[in-house]
């Protein structure tokens, strides 16, 4: 029956296997699903002291809601949870790691200090993205998998942030900084720019300890941890960065080059401006999949018969575009064999030269008098 309450009779068992580890609002154990044949990461909600039990209850809601909202290989999975609000407790399941905080992995694999850089980058850009704040980075909140992985953990003092709603709380003053404090908590602010520094200072910190010298990001590591006013100031801005700089020695070839500069051409030639707070599509492969379906509808075509809907496929929000600019259907269809043969990280880079281009169009005024839609 409609909105009838589901009742499951049948309790779920696990075995435990041993505590992982105490902080000051919980712990943490291992346990055992034994008829899938998978482990778990238990967190319970327990504060070591009794007054806070109440008081900090409601962060470990927001923890669960912050985990449900997030999807990415390299923030951990949440699976399940149980909440107990009659007595202030409850549990998360989440996804086990089998592996080393990022510091102690370090210490043993101290070759892998760039990979590990962008794979941090590359979570942390994706919180940008839904807008999630972490506010407590510290190395035992990055883990790294014994396949060299990345792991965020902890959302304990997280937060999601409805921009210009600012993020500074009395919680984030309440946690024990690892590092010296940025300039910008003299006046009350915690953004995207702070969790930003605080990876900075994470990375100079763990390239200080191991004595590491193949770094290649020691320009940009500055800019992360400058004062506030001139700091780099979102995740998209440093991913892009290390796309356009990281990469060099990625070779394409012949034909794959043509492919993406006659449609890159193609594509730049259809776009008149782009605003301000339009955004660009991140995923290659959901670019792909709409391009695919984009191609289906006009394959039988000499030249794209909806070229603003192109556009579309790589950019949401406001933009203007020629809607009688011949944009040859062969040129897409080249294009799309060619890109979906790439390697992901070669799709990444033909994104970012894409973007790159539309950098050059935002907010750009119209060149004649064919007016855009």
């Amino acid at each position: 029956m409609e909105n009838e309450l589901l009742s499951f009779i049948r309790r779920k068992d696990y075995k435990d296997l041993g505590p992982l580890g105490r902080g000051g609002l919980g712990e943490t154990r291992l346990i055992y699903d034994e008829i899938i044949k998978e482990h778990f990461v238990c967190k319970k909600y327990s504060p070591e002291y009794e007054d806070f039990k109440e008081k900090y209850f409601g962060n470990f809601i927001d923890e669960i809601k912050l985990l449900h909202l997030a999807s990415h290989r390299n923030i951990v999975r949440v699976f399940n949870y149980y909440l107990y609000p009659d007595h202030s407790t409850g549990y998360i399941l989440m996804e086990y790691i089998e592996g080393l905080s990022i510091d102690e992995y370090c210490k043993t694999n101290p070759e892998n200090i760039n990979l590990l850089f962008i794979q941090v980058i590359e979570g942390f850009r994706y919180l940008e993205g839904v807008k999630i704040l972490h506010r407590d980075i510290r190395p035992a909140n990055i883990l790294v998998s014994n396949e060299g992985i990345v792991k965020v953990i902890d959302f304990g003092f997280g937060k999601k942030i409805d921009f210009p709603e600012s993020g500074f709380s009395n919680s984030v003053m309440s946690i024990n900084w690892r590092y010296t404090l940025p300039d910008e908590f003299e006046n009350n602010i915690y953004d995207f720019a702070t969790d930003i520094y605080f990876i900075g200072k994470m990375f100079e910190e763990l390239i200080t300890q191991n004595n590491i010298s193949i770094f290649k990001y020691g320009e940009l590591l500055k800019s992360m941890t400058a004062y506030y006013s001139i700091r780099i100031n979102s995740f998209e801005s440093i991913y892009r960065s290390i796309l356009n700089s990281g990469y060099e020695e990625l070779e394409f070839t012949l034909s794959q080059k043509s492919a993406y500069r006659n449609f890159a051409n193609h594509l730049s030639g259809t776009i008149v401006s782009i605003r301000h707070n339009a955004e660009y599509q991140r995923d290659p492969e959901h670019i792909l999949v709409r391009l695919t379906k984009f191609y289906a509808t006009t394959i039988l075509e000499v030249n794209v018969q909806l070229p603003g809907d192109l556009v579309g496929c790589f950019i949401n929000g406001n933009y203007r575009f020629y809607p009688k600019y011949a944009f040859p259907v062969d040129i897409l269809k080249d294009f799309i064999d060619h890109f979906k043969l790439l390697p992901a990280l070669k799709k990444e880079v033909v994104i970012n030269n894409l973007w790159n281009r539309f950098d050059a169009k935002r907010e750009s005024q119209p060149s004649s008098d064919d007016l855009p839609f």
